[in-house]
C-alpha cells in the first residue's frame, strides 16, 4: 500500500447566488433539486438579489424538467420548500 500526499495549490469559491444564469443548469438526471455548474473553471457572475435567484431556479427547473407550475407547486409542498399560510 502506498501513502500519498496531496497539496492544494489553488482554489476558487463562489457565492451560488451570483453565478451567471448561463453557467447554472438544472439536470433532471441528477435528481430532484440538484444543480449543475457548466464549467467550474470558467464561471462568470451576475449581481442579483436572493428573490431573483429563487426566480431563476424556478424558471430553470420548469424549463428543464418539462413540468408545469402546478406540478412544481405540489413538489415544493411535499419537500417543504415553500411556506403556505393557512
Amino acid at each position: 500500500m502506498m501513502e500519498g500526499i496531496m497539496e492544494v495549490v489553488a482554489h476558487n469559491a463562489y457565492d451560488l447566488k451570483y453565478v451567471s444564469s448561463s453557467d447554472i443548469n438544472y439536470n433532471p438526471a441528477l435528481g430532484t433539486g440538484q444543480l449543475q455548474i457548466r464549467d467550474i473553471h470558467y464561471v462568470s457572475t451576475e449581481t442579483r438579489t436572493s428573490w431573483q435567484f429563487c426566480q431563476l431556479l424556478d424558471k430553470k427547473f420548469l424549463a428543464s424538467s418539462r413540468r408545469n407550475i402546478n406540478e412544481w407547486l405540489a413538489l415544493a409542498k411535499s419537500h417543504g420548500w415553500i411556506k403556505i399560510d393557512e
